[in-house]
């Protein structure tokens, strides 16, 4: 049985700022955040997500925790063909919801 735990998911100033640098918008990293399946990885404070967006376009979405299942997001970027490869080979291994 999978334990579901609902996350916020914030963005500040900063978040919108990355992101346009990134060429990413706020909408297409939230569906990498939602997407299923998709890859999570937490490395401390730090949650990486990656997924495509509903697009198909494969993003990886950087995130600080700020609190209990609380995140700002922070940045995002377009996988290159070798991650999305990866991260496409993981998810089907099993890789985290």
């Amino acid at each position: 049985m999978e334990m579901v735990v609902d996350e916020t998911y914030r963005f500040d100033d900063e978040s919108y700022r990355h992101l346009g640098a990134a060429g990413v918008g706020w909408q297409s990293a939230l569906d990498v955040l939602h997407a299923r399946p998709r890859l999570r990885q937490h490395l401390g404070g730090v949650l990486r997500v990656a997924a495509a967006d509903r697009d198909g376009r494969w993003l990886t979405v950087a995130l600080v925790e700020e609190g209990d299942d609380g995140y700002l997001v922070v940045s995002a970027r377009d996988l290159s063909d070798a991650e999305r490869a990866t991260v496409r080979r993981l998810i089907g291994e099993g890789g985290s919801a």
